[in-house]
């Protein structure tokens, strides 16, 4: 019975010993967004966010991967953007930092051409396909 204990004592051990990837997706938070009101077609909104990356995969230089998604949710239309790599040489690095972007010329969507609200959710994915958290914009004032 002792070996027994001993024995699944060292089991237990060993496979707590194995690397513990718990942090690999990587974190945002909505830094700024503007302006509150714009002109359908004509204004464009300007979008920022904060991220942190525990082992700094985040962004590509070799590819067209699209990494940073930002959903209109009137229509769950994805406006897609690429993220260049921000650490050389694959070096597994803790980075912080921010992306700033612009979504060009907004419209309505209802038929009758009246003013109405957009949000949006952005998230973006590593390398390894570690999807960060979802944040979801203060809504838009979008005007004809």
């Amino acid at each position: 019975m002792k070996n027994w204990f001993t024995l699944t004592c060292i089991i237990f051990l060993l496979t707590s010993c194995e690397k513990q990837n718990f942090d690999e997706a990587p974190e945002i938070a909505l830094e700024e967004i503007g302006p509150e009101q714009i002109i359908a077609i004509k204004d464009s909104i300007y979008m920022r966010i904060s991220f942190y990356d525990a082992n700094g995969d985040l962004g590509e230089n070799m590819t067209n991967d699209r990494h940073l998604f930002v959903v209109d949710e009137r229509l769950e239309l994805a406006h897609e953007f690429r993220i260049s790599a921000i650490v050389p040489g694959g070096a597994e690095v803790p980075i912080q930092g921010e992306l700033e972007w612009v979504i060009p010329s907004v419209f309505i969507t209802n038929t009758a051409g009246e003013p109405e609200d957009v949000t949006y959710r952005i998230y973006l994915f590593d390398r390894e396909g570690n999807k960060s958290n979802t944040i979801t914009t203060p809504a838009i004032s979008i005007v004809p």
